[in-house]
C-alpha cells in the first residue's frame, strides 16, 4: 500500500474511533438527564401526596423563579430559548401529576396563535378545550371545568372585555396569574407584534420580585387619564400603563397596570378611594411576573 494512502487509513480510522468515543459519552449523558428527569418526577409526586386533597398545584411565581435562576446560570452555545422551551415542556407536564389539569383557550379563528402559545407553556400532554370568545374561557375557568384558561391581552376596543369579570364580589373569582411568553421574543411572521396572552386561574398570583398588578379602577365619567395618573402618583402607586377602558351607564371602569406586587389589602389601595379625585371603587384582579428578557 503506498504511504500515502496507509496515512489516510489510519487517520480516517482514528476520527472514527474518536466519534464513536463521542456518541458514547453523549449516550452516557442522555442516560444520566433521563435519570434526573426521572428522579424530577418522583420529588413531584411525593409534594402531591404530603399536600392537602385540593391543594394548589399550579405554582407560576415558583416556575418563573426557577427559569430565572436556570436562565442566570445558562453559559455556552445553547440557545437560551431552547432551555426556556425545555424547562417549560418539564413544568407544564408534572403539574398534572398533582392534580387533573385542562386547559381552556381562547382562539377565535384558525391560526390566530393562541394554542401554540398555550402549548407552548404549558406542553402537549394536557386537553386543550378551544372557545371563540375569552368570556367563555373565563366562565370555563370559574365554573372549575378548567383548571386555566388562556385570553388576549385586553384591548381598548373590546366590546365584551372579559377582565369585567374578575371584578365581581363573588368568592373564588379567576385571577390573572402569569402572561405568555415568559420569553421575550420577537414578532411572528404575518404580525406587526409578538402574540401575547393572559393566564387566568382560580388563585392569586405570587411575588417573584419582578411583578406588575392589575387593578380594576371605577371612577365617575370623564375622568381624564392624567387626573387618574395623578391619583395614582399620590397614592404612591407607580403606574406603569393604562390598558382598558369600558363604559357602561354612567360608570366608567379602567384597566391599569402598576410596577410591584400589590394585594387587595395594600392600604395604598384604601388610599386611592379616600382620595379627592372620583375613583369610588378599586380591586386587585391579577398580577404577572415580568417576562424574561430576550
Amino acid at each position: 500500500m503506498p504511504p500515502l494512502e496507509e496515512l489516510q487509513n489510519r487517520i480516517m480510522s482514528t476520527d472514527s474511533a474518536s466519534l464513536d468515543r463521542l456518541r458514547r459519552e453523549i449516550d452516557r449523558i442522555d442516560d444520566k438527564l433521563h435519570d434526573l428527569l426521572m428522579e424530577r418526577a418522583g420529588l413531584v409526586e411525593q409534594i402531591a401526596m404530603a399536600k392537602a386533597p385540593g391543594g394548589i398545584a399550579l405554582r407560576p411565581g415558583r416556575e418563573i423563579q426557577v427559569l430565572r435562576r436556570l436562565v442566570g446560570r445558562h453559559a455556552g452555545s445553547f440557545p437560551k430559548s431552547a432551555l426556556v422551551r425545555i424547562w417549560r415542556e418539564i413544568m407544564g407536564a408534572l403539574v398534572g401529576l398533582q392534580q387533573p389539569f385542562t386547559i381552556a383557550v381562547f382562539q377565535p379563528e384558525r391560526g390566530a396563535g393562541y394554542i401554540e402559545l398555550a402549548r407552548n407553556h404549558f406542553g402537549v400532554v394536557w386537553p386543550q378545550i378551544v372557545h371563540l370568545t375569552p368570556g367563555h374561557v373565563v366562565r370555563m375557568v370559574a365554573d372549575g371545568q378548567a383548571t386555566v384558561g388562556v385570553v388576549p391581552l385586553p384591548g381598548v376596543a373590546d366590546a365584551e372585555p372579559w377582565w369585567l369579570a374578575l371584578t365581581a364580589d363573588a368568592v373564588n373569582l379567576p385571577r390573572v396569574v402569569a402572561r405568555l411568553p415568559v420569553l421575550s421574543q420577537d414578532a411572528a411572521a404575518g404580525r406587526s407584534e409578538p402574540l401575547e396572552a393572559f393566564v387566568v386561574a382560580c388563585r392569586d398570583a405570587e411575588a417573584t420580585g419582578d411583578d406588575r398588578t392589575l387593578i380594576a379602577v371605577e371612577t365617575a365619567p370623564d375622568i381624564s387619564r392624567d387626573r387618574l395618573r395623578a391619583a395614582f402618583a399620590a397614592a404612591n402607586v407607580d403606574l406603569a400603563a393604562m390598558l382598558a377602558t369600558h363604559r357602561s351607564e354612567g360608570v366608567w371602569r379602567h384597566l391599569v397596570e402598576v410596577a410591584g406586587y400589590v394585594t387587595g389589602a395594600d392600604p395604598r389601595l384604601a388610599d386611592l378611594v379616600q382620595a379627592k379625585d372620583p375613583i369610588t371603587h378599586v380591586r386587585v384582579i391579577g398580577g404577572y411576573a415580568v417576562p424574561l428578557p430576550a
